[in-house]
């Protein structure tokens, strides 16, 4: 290993990740600390979220503080995937909003629960709710509230990881999803669960009501 990553992991240590060295070319250890996820690791040290799953055999994302997690020694420049073309998105944005859609889709099947906020079963602002909280970001536990908790924006701005909205019955916006791209949202649906639709669907087109940026 050379001084300098030597060096660097001296600095490193007196952040809330604290880095502990194997001395292997090829693996390192972090500690987690309070606050941090699987995304915010994977962003400090140059790797990608599936990259420590797959070496620590995590089948969630849930850490434990001083849980200790082994890491790739050399970044593999693999955090960054661009989700959009866009040179008005920038890399950190694309790279946390790709770190949500991975974190959104593992639930894909789970349940629907009126009320629900957790993998035992979810209802649409529960789901939302969870997803977000797991990246630093507390939303309330109302489609209403969560479209007033962003920035509003019009339907040929969306981006993935934004907000979007609908009313399914009655009055005001009852229904929210995450969009995930090419017109499509990962939602909380009462027949079926955790599911991806398009928005061009005869049935959320009909009930889409608007969109919001929280990140």
């Amino acid at each position: 290993m050379s001084i300098g990553r030597k060096l660097a992991a001296l600095v490193t240590s007196v952040c809330l990740t604290a880095v502990v060295w194997t001395g292997s070319a090829e693996a390192a250890q972090v500690s987690v600390g309070q606050g941090d996820t699987l995304w915010a690791i994977a962003q400090k040290n140059g790797t990608t979220v599936e990259t420590i799953k797959k070496l620590n055999n995590l089948t969630s994302d849930n850490l434990q503080i001083g849980q200790v997690l082994t890491i790739p020694d050399q970044p593999t420049n693999q955090a960054a995937r661009p989700l959009t073309a866009s040179p008005n998105v920038s890399r950190g944005i694309a790279d946390r909003a790709m770190a949500v859609l991975d974190y959104a889709k593992q639930y894909i099947g789970v349940r629907y629960r009126a009320g629900g906020e957790s993998p035992a079963g979810f209802d649409c602002s529960g789901y939302v709710r969870y997803v977000f909280k797991n990246f630093g970001i507390d939303l309330v536990h109302t489609a209403a509230g969560q479209y007033s908790a962003g920035t509003a924006i019009a339907k040929d701005e969306l981006r993935p990881g934004d907000l979007v909205f609908f009313n399914t019955g009655g009055h005001g916006i009852n229904h929210s999803g995450i969009y995930i791209g090419n017109n499509e949202f990962i939602h909380a649906s009462s027949s079926r669960g955790i599911k991806i639709d398009s928005l061009n669907d005869s049935y959320w087109s009909a009930r889409y009501r608007g969109a919001g940026r929280i990140l």
